[in-house]
């Protein structure tokens, strides 16, 4: 029961965090700078779930459905963040880099992780 709880507030918080650095530091950031915020971002979520399942030991299901599942989610930092038909053709690039390389360093972290226990 206290996995459920702490994966349901990291999500919430996770979220606005990820929103908030979305709209302060990923989209106006040179490319480059962008780049590295957006891994940092997917490790830190991956970091952070692998700690809490390490922390509170949940079962099979818990892990893969609150655990893995919400960190994917979280790992997107600007996931409904903006309603996809009003990105400019120009900004596509850098709003589909935001929404797949945290999602993919979220991933790699997670293994990685997972095979050092």
């Amino acid at each position: 029961m206290w996995f459920a709880f702490a994966a349901v507030v990291f999500m919430v918080v996770g979220r606005k965090l990820g929103w908030l650095l979305s709209r302060a530091f990923l989209y106006p950031a040179p490319i480059a700078l962008s780049l590295v915020g957006t891994v940092v971002w997917g490790v830190l979520v991956g970091f952070s779930i692998s700690t809490l399942i390490g922390w509170l030991h949940p079962g099979s299901i818990l892990r893969w459905v609150l655990g893995f599942a919400l960190g994917a989610y979280v790992s997107i930092p600007n996931f409904g963040l903006f309603n996809e038909g009003t990105i400019p053709d120009a900004d596509q690039s850098r709003h589909l880099m935001i929404s797949n390389v945290p999602l993919v360093a979220y991933v790699v972290t997670e293994f990685a992780t997972r095979s050092m226990r």
